[in-house]
């Protein structure tokens, strides 16, 4: 360097500092000079470089000016900057930045630039709010490039003087409607979530902390970057980070929370559930759920501005709209954190979510109770949708055991809270509780049938009509769908390793006293007018058709006929029907293979109230279990789709059992009419399956000591169920009704249908029994043990029909029952006494007068 480069060097910083309006978009040039100076002055190496070739004198003489120059006349330009026109100061920062940018393009990077430009910041911070604007959006952005240096001490350099410019902008009061601090701290933001350095991370949490504890007070639209910030913390590795926010971000809520208003509060609640939502540390989560429930305290009590609930009679839609935007996320973060791998975080989620709702519900509007519903509760159900799935995975195998059966309680115990605001949500309500009883896993049945009966017990005293029609018309739908149709098929259990799997788990399968293991897999059926029609397709591939009468549903508007009060016209209906799936069933089980007929669903009950009982709340029984050296074996794909089918059915069954219990005089006479169609087309699959010709044919496939495979469970719960409400209709005709016609017209189908179902029994039973007067073959003897609890059921109906209809009918039933005398089963006889007792001794003074 010559002394006429100096001399040149001189001249223009002199020019900076006296006309200073000159050089308009000529500053990155003279701040380039500016940088170099500083470069040769500063750097050893570089001195060396440039002064090369000069003697010694002149060498010293140079630098000593060099350095002169270096000093106030460079700083004087930059203290100019203040002086400068709003267009040509914007013009100046962006030119300092971009001669910053390369210096820390360097090896090694330079910062003598960044430093002047935090330096000009403070000089020209006095300037108007939409000037500093520009001035900030420039410098916005070069500060994210230098705090993603990959130097990190550059990087840290970078963001301490970012904070020392934001701390000195936080000092400046921020006016009505504008966001400059909240545009100040948002390189923050953008470095924190970009940055996977941990000494990156917390020196930004510091930082914040620091402005938080000396600048509380002064902090408007800034909590907007700030909760961003410590939400991006809360997903932090390092649990020392994740603390630090934290404690700050409750210290903000439990102190400071009344600065904390407008747009802020929403940034508020998402911070919160990113800490509920942080994996490092369970006790932060509670912690987060508990300031959540603080927030929403606020929200009602109104310290939000627009968060304030109105009652729902009030037709303000923008108030609805603002509730909503204020309310919406705090419900969508809470129904999230039911998810939670971690048992205690989602049980505390979900008790504060339907406690939340709970309080504040009865002020929700119609529309939003149905965002609530579609957008926040009928998620947390999900994992029990896709269970069975291979996607689902065993932390969702727990959600399921220890939070979906409280979930659902919950769920339906909200909607009988707000029945009268949320009845219009019965139908997806039941859709989710019946889909979940169609799939394959056995927990999600008796979770979801379980919470059915719950709703039904809890709240069915609400119901209207049309809501029992949709309840019932989804409970028909279910039972047809579950029929377990697959065990008209042998195929699926040729290979002798099935074989053995289905002995050994069907052996414990007992869905009635142990609630079974049981999965379930969807058929496709279709039903018109009470019959079934299409093609169904079995788990290998083989098609069933419909129209064989393979199973008879019986239509809701009453397809079976009008019958007349002695039961003639459904009669001759019901029994054309019943005789028609029999001998088809008895056609097809006679051409099984013989490994098909292994085991017992169900083995015979010692214990009579075993038999009838029907579980209230299925998801509290216990899984059965499946023996040691079972579970090795594959299982048969058709072996999970009937087990599960079966003890749907049973579940399903209890539902009803519930309704005709608790509100069967609450029903109305087409409803009465369906739930006795219902359990007529699960006794008519069962009793065709369990028939005497049947059970016979399969005991000859397998060992003496094991029973036949069937139905008996479903056939004796559904009869139980039967008789129950054909007694309960026929016992007498309720006066207080004033539809008399309809309820006369009730009776007599009912009237029908029970001496049908009794005769039914009675001659199958009596027709047996007389084939063992002709045989000794211990298998009849076996088959009449099997089926005795049924033919004691019925007797024991008998006993409690109204004794008029016995009479009227009574030339049917003795031939029947008088071919039962000679039964060898106890249990019969007993029952047979019984009904002499109460029946037959009505009758004998009466036959005797009329002998006489």
């Amino acid at each position: 360097m010559r002394g006429k480069n100096v001399e040149a060097l001189r001249t223009l910083l002199t020019l900076c500092d006296t006309d200073i309006y000159a050089f308009q978009d000529s500053w990155f040039a003279i701040l380039e000079c500016i940088s170099r100076l500083e470069y040769t002055v500063s750097w050893p190496a570089m001195t060396a470089t440039v002064m090369q070739g000069s003697n010694q004198i002149s060498r010293e003489a140079t630098l000593q000016s060099l350095r002169e120059l270096a000093g106030k006349p460079t700083e004087q330009v930059f203290v100019n900057s203040s002086k400068l026109p709003s267009e040509t100061v914007v013009e100046f920062f962006t030119a300092l930045c971009s001669v910053s940018a390369e210096e820390l393009k360097q090896h090694p990077a330079r910062v003598f630039s960044l430093q002047k430009v935090v330096e000009i910041s403070y000089y020209n911070m006095a300037r108007i709010r939409m000037v500093w604007a520009r001035i900030w959006s420039v410098l916005a952005h070069h500060f994210i490039f230098a705090g993603s240096h990959p130097d990190e001490k550059v990087a840290m350099y970078a963001i301490d003087s970012l904070r020392q410019l934001a701390m000195k902008y936080l000092e400046r009061a921020e006016l009505a409607n504008f966001t400059f601090q909240n545009d100040i701290l948002k390189p923050f933001v953008v470095l924190i979530r970009s940055s996977r350095s941990d000494n990156i991370r917390r020196l930004i949490v510091d930082c914040i902390v620091q402005m938080i504890k000396s600048k509380v007070g002064s902090i408007k639209s800034g909590w907007r970057s700030v909760f961003m910030i410590f939400t991006a913390a809360a997903d932090d590795d390092l649990e020392l980070t994740v603390e630090s926010a934290f404690e700050n971000v409750e210290q903000v809520v439990l102190e400071h929370f009344d600065q904390v208003v407008g747009d802020c509060f929403m940034d508020c609640v998402n911070c919160l559930i990113g800490f509920a939502n942080n994996k490092s540390s369970p006790r932060i989560s509670l912690k987060a759920i508990a300031l959540l429930r603080i927030c929403e305290d606020r929200l009602a009590e109104g310290l939000i501005p627009g968060g304030a609930l109105k009652p729902i009679d009030i037709t303000a839609d923008e108030t609805c709209d603002v509730t909503e935007h204020y309310w919406f996320p705090m419900l969508a973060g809470l129904s999230d954190l039911t998810s939670d791998p971690r048992a205690e975080v989602r049980n505390c989620a979900l008790e504060v979510l339907f406690d939340l709702l709970n309080e504040r519900g009865s002020k929700f509007s119609s529309s939003f109770w149905e965002n609530i519903f579609q957008r926040v509760l009928f998620p947390i159900f999900d994992n029990v949708r896709h269970a069975g799935k291979e996607s689902f995975m065993p932390s969702g195998d727990e959600w399921l055991r220890e939070s979906s059966v409280h979930s659902l309680q919950l769920l339906c115990n909200l909607f009988n809270t707000f029945y009268k605001d949320v009845c219009f949500m019965l139908p997806p309500l039941l859709s989710l509780l019946l889909d979940c009883a169609k799939k394959t896993d056995q927990s999600v049945v008796s979770i979801s049938l379980g919470a059915l009966v719950h709703l039904i017990e809890v709240g069915g005293h609400q119901f209207t009509d049309n809501d029992w029609d949709t309840l019932l018309k989804s409970i028909r739908d279910a039972s047809y769908t579950t029929q377990p149709l697959e065990l008209l098929s042998n195929l699926g259990f040729e290979s002798n390793k099935h074989h053995k799997v289905l002995a050994r788990d069907l052996d414990n399968a007992s869905p009635v006293a142990s609630g079974g293991n049981f999965s379930y897999n969807h058929q496709n059926t279709v039903y018109e007018n009470g019959n079934t029609v299409g093609i169904d397709t079995n788990i290998n591939g083989n098609a069933l058709d419909h129209n064989q009468e393979i199973v008879r549903p019986v239509d809701m508007e009453g397809s079976e006929g009008t019958p007349s009060p002695s039961g003639r016209t459904t009669r001759a209906t019901d029994d054309e029907s019943l005789q028609r799936s029999q001998t088809f069933g008895q056609k097809f089980m006679g051409n099984m293979m013989d490994n098909m007929f292994v085991r017992s669903f169900t083995s015979k009950p010692k214990d009579r109230a075993s038999d009838v009982m029907i579980p209230s709340s299925p998801s509290k029984s216990p899984d059965a279990s499946v023996e040691p050296d079972s579970r090795g074996e594959e299982q048969s794909p058709m072996l999970g789709t009937i087990r599960s089918k079966c003890v749907t059915q049973l579940l399903l069954l209890g539902a009803i059992d519930s309704i005709q219990k608790k509100y069967w005089y609450k029903l109305n006479t087409h409803q009465k009419i369906t739930i006795m169609e219902i359990l007529f087309s699960v006794l008519d699959f069962a009793a065709s399956y369990n028939s005497f010709t049947n059970l016979r044919s399969r005991m000859h496939q397998i060992p003496a000591e094991r029973p036949p495979l069937n139905l008996l469970r479903q056939e004796l719960a559904g009869t139980c169920i039967y008789l129950d409400i054909l007694q309960k209709t026929t016992e007498t005709v309720d006066i207080q009704k004033e539809e008399d016609v309809k309820e006369e017209k009730l009776e007599g189908i009912a009237e029908g249908k029970l001496v049908f179902f009794c005769e039914h029994v009675l001659k199958e039973a009596s027709d047996f029994q007389s084939s063992m007067e002709e045989a000794s073959n211990m298998d009849i003897h076996r088959v009449l043990e099997l089926r005795s609890p049924i033919i004691v059921k019925v007797l024991k109906g008998m006993c409690q029909m109204n004794a008029q209809i016995f009479r009227n009918h009574f030339r049917d039933f003795y031939p029947l029952i008088t071919k039962l005398v000679c039964c060898d089963q106890m249990e019969v006889r007993a029952a047979l006494t019984d009904l002499f007792r109460m029946q037959l001794n009505r009758l004998l003074p009466h036959e005797i007068s009329s002998s006489g």
